[in-house]
């Protein structure tokens, strides 16, 4: 469908009236629909454009700084030039956009949808002005967002956080990533060829197929990482680390573990409760491990794999888990309070109160609550998480919020 002629600023503005009263729920209100228009040069900064259709319109060099776009359409719309900068794109759909010199510089972009997204130049001659500028999503929130098939060539994401995302055959040669978050990422047959991995944190994703041929990989952190069928032998690794250090987690660790995991099986009646007061086990991998009703009070578990693990009623109060992958872990009745969450990654976590049980395994008829209280969440991933059951006190509202 061919592009409209440019909408004089009076025609947006009463779209846009009318779209606020929708939103509001009024019945004279109408949902905005400027697809297949030029916008060119707009500026719509700090406006509230929640659903907004915007699908296939040329919105070169708009501004949409600190807008509300939650869920709005943009697909196969030319945004070349255009500012997003702190802006909210939660689960928007700029599924085969243009994104030549766009800038979604510290803009939430949380399941969002970038299918097939470009930011290499197309043959269309009014993009040239832009050409030779990168996309620049630094420092964006992009947790779970879809960038299968994107082309992504000299992308600049550095401090972006992508945990979760689907990569899955994307182009992100010679792209800037320093300090990228890749935490369970898929990157199956991405192209990261020349690309700046150093300082990044992949912990737990899938790079299976993936190009690596000359990337930066200074102090890059793949632990628990899936490298199948990855040809190693062109990229400096000799910084980076690819496994936990030997002595992690040692012989007097690892005994503790299995007696608790014989104690957890038998009900008690053999091995015994683990108790890692206060040990370091920075960077372990302990996913899928069983450590519910363990003594884990003090314990360093900075950057730590602990995705599908057991805690129920684990006692992790004052715990470092910055950083940490809890992924689909089971916190239920945890002890928590004072708890280092920053920055973790609690993505379908199960926090719901935990059922007593007596001595001989019988239910007692009372739970405990999963008690989080004094817990420092800042910039936790806490997409899919309920915590309606779970004790909160001393947690300021603002570093609650969540994609439930």
């Amino acid at each position: 469908m061919s592009i409209q002629g440019h909408i004089a600023h009076d025609a947006v503005e009463r779209k846009l009236a009318s779209h606020r009263l929708w939103l509001e729920g009024a019945a004279e209100g109408q949902p905005a629909s400027f697809a297949h228009t030029n916008l060119f040069g707009s500026d719509f900064s700090g406006q509230d454009l929640r659903e907004v259709d915007f699908g296939g319109a040329d919105l070169q060099g708009v501004r949409f700084i600190g807008c509300n776009l939650t869920r709005a359409i943009f697909a196969g719309a030319d945004l070349c030039g255009a500012s997003f900068r702190g802006a909210t794109l939660e689960e928007a759909d700029l599924t085969g956009t243009q994104l030549v010199g766009t800038v979604f510089e510290g803009a939430d972009l949380r399941g969002v949808s970038l299918r097939g997204a470009s930011g290499l130049p197309s043959k269309n001659d009014s993009q040239a002005a832009f050409a030779g500028t990168s996309v620049n999503f630094a420092g964006a929130r992009m947790h779970r967002a879809n960038l299968k098939g994107a082309k992504l060539d000299q992308a600049r994401m550095a401090q972006t956080d992508l945990t979760g995302a689907n990569l899955e055959r994307a182009n992100l040669r010679r792209a800037s990533m320093s300090g990228v978050i890749l935490r369970n990422a898929n990157l199956v047959s991405a192209d990261l060829s020349d690309a700046d991995l150093s300082d990044s944190l992949a912990t737990g994703a899938d790079l299976s197929g993936a190009q690596l041929d000359g990337a930066t990989m200074d102090r890059a952190n793949l632990i628990g990482a899936r490298l199948r069928d990855v040809d190693l032998s062109k990229v400096d690794t000799s910084n980076a680390r690819l496994a936990p250090p030997a002595d992690i987690v040692a012989a007097e660790v690892q005994r503790t573990l299995v007696e608790h995991d014989r104690w957890v099986r038998s009900d008690g009646k053999r091995g015994s409760r683990a108790s890692l007061d206060g040990v370091d086990l920075t960077d372990a991998d302990l996913r899928g491990l069983n450590l519910s009703g363990a003594d884990l009070r003090g314990v360093i578990m900075h950057r730590a794999l602990l995705t599908d693990a057991l805690l129920v009623l684990a006692d992790l109060s004052g715990a470092d888990l910055s950083l940490a992958s809890l992924a689909r872990c089971n916190l239920s009745g945890a002890i928590l309070s004072g708890a280092n969450l920053s920055r973790a990654d609690l993505t379908d976590a199960i926090l719901t109160a935990a059922p007593l049980l007596s001595s001989h395994g019988e239910n007692v008829g009372r739970k405990q609550e999963t008690r989080l209280n004094g817990a420092n969440l800042t910039g936790a991933v806490l997409d899919g998480v309920k915590l309606d059951e779970a004790r909160l006190e001393g947690v300021p509202p603002k570093k609650l919020r969540s994609d439930q």
